[in-house]
């Protein structure tokens, strides 16, 4: 093998190990948010919990008329007797990942008991700690005249 092959054959190994570590981080912070959603309908508090840095916020914003309000609360198992359901669509979801800081975006459907309640768009904050993601924040916005069906 002539020195262009062999250099070829190492940067095409690399580019495949690069894109194949990608993906991988990608789904490990995308289960952390899958899980952030199966824990809060089985009421797994102590799963749920555990998904979080010390201290992590959750900030949601929804307009009221020309006011933008904005509430801010540290996350934390809701204590809810409903059962609340959330799922992302998935044909929308982004994926940023720079080293051990990661950003999941994408807009969002909600349920309380079976019952569509709202949408809107949500971005988890994670951030890689330990060889863990552990979400950092969360911030979402909550509508009800926008919702797809």
């Amino acid at each position: 093998m002539n020195y262009k092959n062999q250099l070829f054959t190492i940067l095409f190994i690399g580019v495949i190990s690069t894109n194949c570590l990608a993906q991988d981080s990608k789904q490990e912070v995308l289960n952390v948010v899958n899980t952030f959603f199966q824990t809060m309908e089985n009421k797994d508090s102590m799963t749920f919990n555990s998904l979080f840095l010390e201290n992590a916020y959750a900030y949601s914003v929804r307009q009221q008329g020309n006011t933008t309000l904005v509430r801010s609360s540290i996350l934390k198992a809701s204590a809810s007797k409903n059962t609340l359901k959330e799922r992302l669509r998935e044909e929308e979801i982004t994926v940023l990942i720079k080293k051990n800081i990661a950003a999941v975006w994408a807009p969002y459907d909600f349920w309380i008991d079976e019952k569509h309640s709202h949408c809107g768009y949500e971005v988890f904050t994670l951030i890689k700690r330990d060889s863990a993601w552990k979400i950092a924040s969360l911030t979402y916005s909550v509508e009800k005249d926008s919702c797809k069906q």
